[in-house]
């Protein structure tokens, strides 16, 4: 976080930047609205209630005048509160945003907010190409292009090896459309980036088959 801003309320510069991993389509919150699981980095798993303003855990249920940081970081990650323009793009936990239906916003110097794309290493930017965002593009889709996502055919057939950002392995099966990742949706970042690099001629067919010149 930028040394100017050492005011700044200690829980939403933990929300920015501590390990969580928010998710909305995985048990509890299935098929629920506003509700999110957020997972912080020793697996302690808090229900998130972003309608009626709650959360399970300990400083949210003792200290109601103030909103915890599970809250604050789920509010960040739906685009509900924008990302502050004091906060930098280095600092923000790795896992932020990857596992909802959703797009952060980041806070402007005009006062208004943008849509919040990492400019480092964990993604990738295409204007034009396969790998160019496009306007109807969902969630799931825009973060299959812009991250760093590295594929590789593995085995016949339609076996392919995706290594993510965060350097987590997984496979895809292209024609059983599965994959091992945690997210649970009919079809994840890593199916679809391994569909459209196929479809690009980036990487060989599912029968093993290099693409055609």
């Amino acid at each position: 976080m930028s040394s100017n801003h050492a005011d700044v309320d200690d829980r939403t510069v933990a929300a920015l930047t501590e390990v969580m991993s928010v998710l909305d389509s995985v048990g509890r919150v299935r098929n629920a609205p506003d509700l999110y699981l957020v997972v912080s980095s020793s697996g302690s798993e808090y229900l998130v209630d972003m309608a009626e303003g709650r959360c399970e855990c300990p400083d949210d249920s003792h200290r109601p005048s103030v909103t915890c940081k599970h809250r604050r970081r789920v509010a960040f990650v739906i685009g509900e509160r924008p990302i502050p323009e004091w906060a930098n793009q280095d600092a923000l936990d790795d896992q932020f945003g990857l596992h909802v239906e959703a797009e952060p916003t980041r806070a402007v110097p005009d006062g208004g907010v943008a849509q919040a794309i990492a400019d480092n290493n964990s993604v990738t930017r295409s204007d034009s190409g396969p790998l160019a965002i496009e306007s109807h593009d969902d969630p799931r889709t825009k973060r299959a292009k812009r991250e760093a996502i590295d594929v590789s055919f593995l085995r016949k057939p339609g076996r392919y090896e995706v290594q993510s950002a965060s350097d987590s392995v997984y496979e895809v099966d292209i024609l059983e459309e599965t994959c091992s990742c945690p997210d649970d949706a009919s079809r994840c970042k890593h199916l679809r980036r391994v569909d459209i690099e196929i479809r690009a001629g980036l990487v060989p067919r599912p029968d093993g088959r290099l693409p055609e010149a």
